[in-house]
């Protein structure tokens, strides 16, 4: 792939380094950094020079992969250095006049196939692209700060169903989380962050507190870092102007929608070094004044963004933490408060501001409800669920369980779904959330956790409709075990498939001891189950826990093996149930640096449960996956996972 980033000044420089970055392990890959100005070029190589050199003296990256990086990366003041890219940025100015006249100058030099991204925090698309030879392939990518390694990009699509399909699989490549938003003034995120942003100023306005104290009120509630700590980091006063102006002009001329005049004051001047010493303490009475108007902004905003279909309530609740900075989502913030106390708190802020507007969802004190980490797309008679977590690899947190059976337990009522596709971002999926397995205080905890967990995969297992599981990259642990509750498996080129479990001091409890051995039979079962190693695709397609060869669109693979078995030229079926012959002696691993303890409890449950049916088999692992949790060497395990990572290996103890 080679892509082209236009602009070395305050964001390119860090597209170019992200994008490079991903690319670093494709053979052949460029990443072109353009600028008109040599000095511009300079300063922004020097700034990639200096996160890799920072990056290595940390120990995130390695020499090698640096060199990868420094041969990739072109600088140049040669536009026509891009003609042969696959995707090209425009990351140069803000003004509408030079990203047209970018435009046109692009549009003469590089292929008719060639995707242009704009990144603008407010221009829609539809103006930029306006004119345009090729508007089928010109589209908004609204990065986030740090753009090098935020992962959400907003993306306005063309409305070209396959160039808008390349264009978000071109960012996911590049190691981005597309967020698709309507063609409106500031999309999604920009919404909230300038009016939040104005609101700030306001309040600084008026007198009621400084920056310092604003700053503190709000991320000690809601996290953030503070309007005016991100406005000095990201150097946003101009952005934030430019975004209500923007928004008030489209809105008609709303006077609450003016930029205080406190901005016009400031200029580009920081918020918060000239007032550096300052006190940042507040009473809880400055607290419920600040911390009322800025969640009353912050509220309407999300739920006109919400109703007004510019972008899903999932994506927007996602965006507001990864994008803004809040703990938890602003939606799910919402939720908490309930809907009265939503109304009441922008109900009092309306009283007050000529022209705010409070939503339908708000007045009618129906917030709209969401799964958080689940989405489900019905493409003509095939549903295909998606487990969407990608700042966690998509692990499986309780939220996610929860919601993969509610998500099932819909679709087996759906009489236009013939057929389900389980599938993740990227095709990911790793297993149980470590956080969540570290917080178990009594063996009735882990059983009860594993019954939860087995729960949805017998509920994917006697499914109706045929249920394929799509996944590429890691499939961990639960993943793994979610996975074999399908009834096939089509697998991509990148697969690591494993139980990595025993690293942690803990068994498979969501069906890897009694599902593996069933599908892929009790040698290779056994050995994956204690080594805890991973195998690639090769192995997993060889060994029968896939379905054919690997395939490099899993999602498309999947759908067409779901067609082959409705139309009767296969059949597809859940993991046999019946009782396995288990031999007197099990095959013999070497478990390495692994705990004695708890591989004695993994081979209780291969050999009890696989004697028996499904059902009793996976009540008997539930029960070796309690007895574990007993163990000094779950409590080593844990600690040293979220201390260490999971490339570090515990000490033991095998007791």
């Amino acid at each position: 792939m080679k892509v082209g980033v236009i602009g070395s000044g305050a964001i390119g420089p860090d597209l170019a380094y992200g994008f490079v970055s991903a690319l670093s392990h494709t053979a052949g890959a460029k990443v072109f950094l353009h600028d008109i100005d040599r000095a511009a070029l300079d300063a922004g190589k020097r700034r990639i020079d200096g996160y890799m050199t920072k990056a290595m003296d940390k120990g995130k990256l390695k020499p090698k992969v640096a060199e990868a990086i420094t041969s990739a990366l072109v600088t140049t003041l040669d536009l026509a250095d891009l003609k042969d890219c696959d995707y090209v940025l425009e990351a140069a100015s803000e003004d509408l006049q030079v990203k047209k006249s970018i435009l046109a100058e692009l549009e003469d030099l590089v292929r008719p196939d060639c995707l242009i991204g704009f990144a603008t925090s407010g221009i829609p698309r539809a103006r930029i692209a306006a004119g345009a030879k090729h508007p089928e392939r010109c589209y908004v990518n609204h990065p986030f700060y740090p753009a090098w390694r935020s992962p959400p990009v907003e993306v306005v699509p063309s409305g070209h169903r396959e160039n808008d399909q390349q264009m978000l699989n071109t960012l996911i490549g590049l190691g981005k989380v597309p967020v698709v938003t309507a063609d409106v003034v500031c999309f999604a995120a920009d919404d909230l962050f300038a009016n939040y942003c104005a609101e700030a100023g306001r309040i600084v306005e008026e007198g009621l507190a400084t920056p310092v104290q604003v700053d503190a009120i709000v991320n000690d509630a809601i996290g953030g870092g503070g309007p005016f700590n991100v406005m000095d980091l990201t150097r946003a006063n101009a952005i934030i102007d430019h975004c209500m102006t923007l928004m008030r002009d489209a809105a008609g001329g709303a006077k609450w929608l003016e930029t205080p005049q406190i901005f016009a004051d400031r200029g580009m001047k920081p918020w918060i070094e000239s007032t550096a010493g300052a006190d940042a303490a507040y009473d809880d009475a400055l607290k419920k004044k600040v911390l009322d108007r800025i969640l009353g902004v912050l509220l309407a905003r999300a739920y006109f963004v919400v109703d007004k279909d510019i972008c899903s309530a999932r994506d927007l609740n996602w965006l507001t933490k990864s994008a803004l900075g809040f703990r938890p989502g602003l939606l799910e913030y919402a939720e908490k408060l309930g809907a009265e106390q939503v109304y009441e708190l922008c109900g009092r802020y309306a009283a007050h501001a000529d022209g705010f507007v409070i939503p339908d969802s708000i007045a009618q004190k129906k917030l709209p409800s969401f799964w958080r980490n689940v989405t489900v797309e019905e493409e003509g008679d095939i549903a295909v669920v998606t487990v969407t977590r990608p700042e966690a690899m998509n692990a499986l947190n309780a939220q996610t369980i929860r919601e993969l059976d509610e998500a099932f337990a819909a679709l087996a009522k759906n009489d236009s779904v013939k057929g389900i596709v389980l599938t993740a971002f990227k095709g990911n999926l790793a297993g149980a959330d470590i956080k969540e397995l570290a917080t178990l205080k009594s063996a009735e905890q882990g059983e009860e956790l594993c019954l939860r967990g087995q729960a949805v995969t017998n509920r994917i297992a006697a499914s109706t409709k045929p249920v394929v599981a799509a996944v590429d990259g890691p499939v961990l642990g639960g993943g793994c075990e979610m996975s074999m509750a399908a009834h096939a498996r089509v697998v991509g080129k990148a697969l690591m498939l494993g139980q990595p479990e025993v690293n942690l001091g803990i068994i498979p409890g969501y069906g890897g001891t009694q599902r593996l051995p069933r599908l892929i039979g009790l040698a290779h079962g056994m050995d994956l189950l204690q080594s805890g190693r991973p195998v690639g695709a090769k192995e997993a397609c060889e060994w029968g826990w896939a379905h054919g060869d690997p395939v490099g669109n899993i999602v498309a693979a999947a759908k067409a093996l779901i067609r082959e078995h409705l139309a009767g030229r296969v059949k597809l079926a859940p993991v046999d149930a019946k009782p396995m012959d288990v031999p007197d002696t099990l095959p013999v691993v070497d478990i390495g640096y692994h705990s004695r303890a708890i591989d004695l409890q993994l081979l209780r449950a291969v050999r009890d449960g696989l004697s028996q049916s499904l059902p009793e088999g996976l009540k008997i692992e539930a029960k070796a996956f309690a007895q574990c949790t007993k163990a000094a060497d779950f409590a080593i395990g844990m600690k040293n996972f979220v201390e260490k990572g999971p490339r570090s290996q515990a000490e033991f103890v095998h007791s």
